[in-house]
C-alpha cells in the first residue's frame, strides 16, 4: 500500500469517529479525485456505518440485546486480536 493510500484510509476511518479539518477533507477529496482504490473503500465503510447504524436504531426500538453468551464470545475474540 502506497504512504497516501495508507494516510488516506486512515482518514476515512476517522471520518466516521469525527469532523475532519478542512485540510484533511481536501486531502481525502483530492485523493479520491486520483485513487479509485481509496474511493471505493470509502464508499464501502460509509454503505457498511449506514447499514449497521439502521440495525442498531432498529435494534435500540425493539430493546433487542445479544445473549450473554455471545457478547462474550465477541470480546474474547476481539482480545484474542489484541
Amino acid at each position: 500500500m502506497k504512504h497516501a493510500c495508507k494516510r488516506v484510509s486512515q482518514l476515512t476511518s476517522e471520518s466516521f469517529d469525527r469532523k475532519l479539518s478542512l485540510t484533511e477533507t481536501l486531502q481525502l477529496k483530492w485523493h479520491f479525485a486520483m485513487c479509485g482504490l481509496c474511493r471505493n473503500y470509502h464508499q464501502s465503510l460509509k454503505t457498511m456505518s449506514n447499514v449497521f447504524g439502521h440495525i442498531r436504531e432498529h435494534d435500540l426500538k425493539e430493546n433487542i440485546q445479544l445473549p450473554d453468551e455471545a457478547r462474550q464470545h465477541i470480546q474474547s475474540v476481539l482480545e484474542k486480536e489484541k
